[in-house]
């Protein structure tokens, strides 16, 4: 009986574990996925004839403050 009963609690703990890992996962990369865009952006800037304002110092310039 007691046998189940430390499964079980294991059982939670490792669910518990999963999703405390996948949580902190997302968190991290939506935090980080303005400055990736950024970064890509720059890239295709170069690539576009005409551009009203240049992307890569208006995003870059802002996330690169909080980094």
């Amino acid at each position: 009986m007691r046998q189940h009963m430390l499964n079980g609690w294991l059982v939670a703990a490792l669910i518990a574990l999963v999703c405390l890992l996948g949580i902190t996962a997302y968190v991290e990369v939506r935090k980080d996925l303005p400055r990736v865009a950024c970064m890509k952006g720059s890239r295709a800037i170069d690539k576009k004839f005409a551009q009203p304002e240049n992307c890569s110092t208006t995003c870059c310039t802002t996330t690169a403050a909080s980094a």
